[in-house]
Formats: structure tokens, sequence, C-alpha cells
């Protein structure tokens, strides 16, 4: 756009720590991450309670299918219903969704706390499942509709930094109930029931969360979203030249989509900018899970086996830095992603990554063929360098780029094609993941060379760079120059027709202070 919003004046602090608008913002929005950690408690969670000897025997010892079942139950009704939680958050709001995400995902964790049987487990996991899904569409579409331009790129990085929060939790609740004593069920119900503090702190904190005013302006409720903004991005100053300009991209944005009846599920085939689009997001959604962190998130315990390491509390120890790691690593790549940018940090993490994993095939398949310790044990530095590259982009990267690319009306449905892929991803890796491990053993990791290969290429034609950039903005990247140029003649437009209404309550407000003026002169020459 022809505008930088940096350029803007702007009512806010130079520090958004001591800017009372942005850090009540900023709140709400870390409050929202904690749909995250859910996620990523239960990233942890199947890990450790696979070393816990009590876990083993209440659910019959599980091994490859029926393990692979276990995993994929979680993700398994995510595939069907991604798609109508993406149509809920559009037509009812960002915040109905989240809403009934808090209420599966809190019954799943209740219900896995009191599991007594194999088909309970997997029932509680299906509804933890169903609540992730709508938790995860109504946040992140809602988060950087809400997020101040200049906080954007970190409220949207760092929001899937929190996955390692949740997972640093419940891999180290479940490494103290390695030690509960005489092997009690409660030393894995125990951390099946913390699964629910993600899902009761968002629940409270929900009822003080804004709702977004992007979804607001297309159902019509212009002042609310006005209001909204201003309050976040400007302190209450209606007329902030800021707070005009997001009005009018916003706007604009919508005019066009509404134009071009670019609103429905068909736009993703139909015009050539959303086939761009939706490539690259089903692409970013395959690798989150393709790309072999699958195998050693969810299989840490069967591949540690394959280089001799099999004791509980060694395999809970490793389960528990990885998540210590990754947390600081996907931190710092969140804090570099406006400094460096999307596309050099999704290349450095895939090249990263395929280097480990070509010296992982190597060291397990030399220690399966001399059994010598050391060359077993070294395969543990690789599974965390692996991590670290993957954690670096694949975990801050894909929350924040994806919304971003994608057009208000569009949004939504995007982030539900995205998290449709990538559960269709994991409940691959759930099925596939334990049975080849089983199979062909190390020899499984070859197969994530030649995936991120592919990976690799793949993004580097198609990912295109969005550093500096408000959501509107960078939601034009994949248009054509014609649609570019739409574009700003609509939001030409809509500022000519704000301006000319702001000058009119301006001009308003001068003949009201007049008139009062006069009156009060009046009355002093009469007191007089």
């Amino acid at each position: 756009m022809a505008i930088n919003y940096k350029d803007l004046a702007n009512n806010t602090n130079p520090s958004w720590r001591h800017d009372p608008g942005m850090r009540r913002g900023m709140l709400h929005i870390v409050l929202l991450y904690f749909t995250v950690y859910s996620l990523g408690y239960d990233g942890s969670l199947l890990n450790g309670l696979q070393a816990l000897p009590a876990w083993q025997r209440d659910l019959e010892y599980p091994t490859g299918t029926k393990l692979g079942l276990i995993a994929a139950s979680y993700y398994l009704p995510k595939i069907p219903l991604a798609p109508v939680f993406s149509i809920l958050t559009d037509k009812y709001g960002r915040r109905f969704t989240i809403a009934i995400g808090v209420f599966f995902m809190l019954a799943g964790a209740i219900v896995a706390g009191f599991s007594y049987s194999v088909a309970q487990f997997i029932g509680a996991r299906v509804l933890l499942g169903v609540g992730t899904v709508a938790a995860q569409i109504g946040t992140v579409t809602l988060i950087p509709e809400l997020a101040h331009p200049r906080m954007r790129h970190f409220a949207g990085s760092f929001l899937l930094t929190t996955f390692y929060i949740g997972s640093i939790l419940s891999a180290w609740i479940t490494f103290a109930m390695v030690y509960f004593p005489g092997e009690s069920a409660w030393a894995w119900r125990i951390p099946a029931l913390f699964q629910g503090v993600g899902p009761v702190v968002l629940g409270f904190g929900l009822w003080f969360v804004p709702e977004s005013p992007r979804w607001l302006i297309t159902k019509g409720r212009d002042a609310e979203a006005h209001q909204i903004l201003a309050t976040y991005h400007a302190n209450g100053k209606m007329d902030d030249e800021l707070v005009v300009f997001e009005m009018s991209e916003i706007k604009a944005q919508i005019e066009v989509s509404k134009v071009s009846k670019e609103t429905s599920w068909m736009t993703f085939v139909n015009v050539a900018s959303n086939r761009r689009r939706i490539g690259v997001i089903i692409l970013i959604g395959l690798c989150t899970q393709l790309s072999g962190n699958g195998v050693v998130q969810y299989y840490l315990v069967p591949i540690l086996k394959t280089v001799g390491i099999t004791a509980p509390p060694q395999t809970a120890g490793i389960n528990g830095g990885l998540a210590i790691m990754n947390w600081f690593v996907a931190m710092g790549g969140a804090s570099l992603v406006e400094r460096y940018g999307r596309r050099p940090l999704f290349l450095i993490s895939l090249a990263g990554q395929l280097f480990c994993f070509v010296m992982l095939t190597g060291l397990a398949g030399g220690y399966d063929t001399t059994k010598i310790p050391a060359m077993g044990v070294s395969i543990v530095p690789f599974i965390f360098i692996q991590q670290a590259f993957y954690s670096a982009a694949l975990t801050p990267l894909p929350l924040l780029y994806v919304p971003e690319i994608l057009p208000t009306a569009l949004r939504a449905k995007g982030v539900g094609l995205y998290g449709m892929s990538q559960n269709v991803a994991q409940t691959f890796n759930q099925f596939a993941n334990p049975v080849a491990l089983a199979a062909i053993g190390w020899r499984y990791y070859a197969v994530y060379v030649g995936v991120l290969i592919a990976f690799l290429v793949g993004f580097y034609f198609t990912i295109r760079e969005t550093r500096g950039l408000t959501v509107e903005e960078a939601a034009v990247i994949f248009e054509d120059d014609d649609k570019k140029l739409e574009m700003m003649e609509a939001e030409r437009r809509i500022n000519e027709a704000a301006a000319l209404r702001l000058a009119s309550e301006q001009n308003e407000l001068k003949k009201t202070n007049s008139k009062s003026e006069s009156m009060e002169h009046d009355e002093y020459k009469n007191d007089v």
C-alpha cells in the first residue's frame, strides 16, 4: 500500500509496556495463548505416559496399531470438523468457537483422568481433539485481528511457543510420576487431569477478550469495531490517524471481497491468487507434521529403544529436556521473525533438519551394525539439534504466516484448511510411525531425508516475504497487480468518505463549542 502505518500519528507510547491500551491488548492475547498450551501439553503427555509402568499396565501395554490408534484418536475428529468450526467462526464470531473448544477440552481432560479402559481413554482424546481444533481456529484467527500493527508479528510468532510451556509441564509432571509409590494408577491420572488447566484459564480469560474488529465490520457493526481499535490501539482516541487508517484498510478489503464474491469455499479453487495461497497453506500444514518431528515428539521412547536407551528415568528425562530446549529456541526464533523475515527462517530450519536426519540415519544404522554403545548414545544430541532447527521456525512461523496471508473474508476458512492438512498429516503420523518403527527400525529415518528435500524445494519456490507489513498489506502479497490496484482504489474511496465524515463531525463540534461559548458570554454579561 502507498501509506506505511509507521508514518501515521498514533496516540500510544513508543514502548508498549508503558502504554495502558497496548498492555491490556497484549494481556488478552496472552490469555488466548492457553489454547496452544493445551496442544503442547498433549504433545509431551503421550511420550511421558509411555514411560510410566502404571499406564502401560492399565492400558494393556499398547504397541504398534493400538498405540497408533490411541495417538491418532486425538487428531481424527479434527479432519472433518476443521471446516465446520471455520464456518461457525465466520458466522458467530471468533470468541464463540473458542468457548466451544474450552468446553470440550475440559470434558476430555476429566474423562481421560478417570478412564478405566483403552476405549474410555481413546474417547477422552477424541473430546480433546474436538476442543483443541475449535479453540485453535478461533484463536489463530482472532489474534492477528486484535493485535496492534506494531505488535502483530510478536503476537503471532510467540503464539505457538506456548506449546512448549504445556509440553514442559507435561513432561516433568510425568517424569515426577516415575517415582510415584506403589505403581498406583494416579501416577498417570494426575498428569491426564492437569491437561484441564489450560481450558480453565482460557475460559476465564475469554470473558475479558474483545471480539475481532474485522469480524464486527463484516457484520455491519462498525461503531463497535472502531471503539475496540481506538481503545487498544490509541487509548480511546477515535480520530487517531492509525485507527482511521486501519478502519479504511479493513473496509476496503471487505468491500473488494464482497464485490468480487470472494467469500465462499470455492474461491480457493476459482481464484488464481487463492490457489497460490492454499498451496502454500497446505504445504506449511503438512511440513509442520511430516518433517520428522512427529516421530520424535510422539515416539521418542521407541526411537531411544532402537539405540539401547530403555530406562524410564532416562527416557522421561530426555523428553523433559527436549521440551525445555524447544521452548527457549522457539522464543528465540519468534523474536527474530521481524528482523530477518519469514522466508530465511523457514529455509534455514528445513536445511538444518535435513542435515540432522542424515546424521540420525547414519548413526542409528551404525549402532545397529556394531552395537557400540557410544554410537547409540551419540544419536541423542542430534535429536536435540533436529528439534532446535524445527522449533526455531516451524513453531513460531506457521500461526503467524498462515492468517496474515489471508484476507479477512477467507481467514477463518484458510486457518481451518491449514488445520485440516496438519491433522491429516498428524493422523498419518500416529498410524504409520509406530508400525514403521516396529517393522524397519532406524531405516525409517531415511524416509524423512527424502521428505525434507521435497519440502525445502517447495518452500524455496512458494514462500513470499511479509516482514514489516500490516495484516491487510500482508494479505495481498499473493494477489495479481490488478487486484492490488482495485484494493487501493477501494481504500481511497473509503478514506475520502471517512475524511468527509470526520470533517463534518469536527464542524458540528466547533459549532457546538462556539454556541456554548456564546451562551457563557451572554450569561457573564447578564451577571455583570
